[in-house]
């Protein structure tokens, strides 16, 4: 066995431990695709910093071949070190804490900024809003999950502090036949079209599903562009 080994004072590593059989194994991980590895989107010579397993990183003391055999039935350091990784404990820096938090964080409060509404009055919630609500229910963004995931619980912790829902509203257009073509990529890029017509007179008709968030944002969008000469209706919510 050759140990390699680290400058305390210098480096600063991501670290994979698993602890079985009363052995510590460790692998220098690279943080993003450690994750991505967990979620089965990487490979694991992309999530490893040194291709070794070890027995103490900061010593430098490789794990024994023998060892890995007994416990992991294969010497193989890539087989093990994937092991290690996808059931053992993941030990970032600081700063890569950080990171990882404030990035999810940015991509739940753009999804509640595209997809929710104030409960109470159909508005659109704003960042501040989000943020304040965020900071006050004391949400903690986990590093593990993506964001996608962790919406339930955060919803379920936001309505504690702010009334927020994920309605999905169905709006019954009629757009006559001077705006109808120019206006059709404004709807269909916006909302989910459930059904749609274009009628003898040339006009386009559709039934169109959208966040309750986005409705008065398309509405008054619509109004506008078309002088008032649109027909619209709220038909249906579908609440979340």
């Amino acid at each position: 066995m050759h140990n390699i080994t680290f400058d305390k004072e210098k480096v600063s590593m991501s670290l994979a431990k698993l602890k079985t059989h009363g052995h510590d194994f460790e692998v220098v991980i690279d943080p993003d695709n450690a994750i991505k590895l967990r979620h089965g989107e990487a490979d694991v010579r992309d999530a490893l910093k040194s291709p070794h397993v070890y027995k103490d990183v900061m010593k430098g003391e490789l794990a024994s071949e023998q060892l890995m055999q007994e416990i992991f039935n294969t010497n193989d350091e890539l087989v093990v070190a994937e092991k290690i990784i996808k059931d053992g404990e993941l030990h970032f820096t600081d700063e890569y804490k950080e990171k990882v938090r404030n990035d999810k964080k940015r991509v739940i409060i753009a999804i509640l900024l595209r997809d929710a509404a104030d409960a109470n009055t159909g508005n659109a919630l704003t960042e501040g809003k989000i943020t304040g609500a965020l900071s006050k229910a004391k949400i903690n963004i986990d590093l593990y999950k993506k964001p996608e995931d962790q919406l339930p619980e955060i919803i379920a912790k936001l309505r504690t502090v702010l009334p927020i829902t994920l309605e999905k509203k169905i709006l019954s257009i009629r757009i006559p036949a001077v705006n109808a073509a120019k206006l059709y990529g404004t709807v269909t890029c916006r909302a989910r079209i459930v059904d749609e017509a274009w009628l003898s007179d040339g006009s386009w008709s559709c039934r169109a599903e959208l966040p309750a968030g986005k409705v008065s944002e398309l509405m008054d969008d619509l109004k506008s562009k078309t002088h008032g000469d649109v027909e619209i209706n709220v038909e249906t919510t579908k609440k979340k």
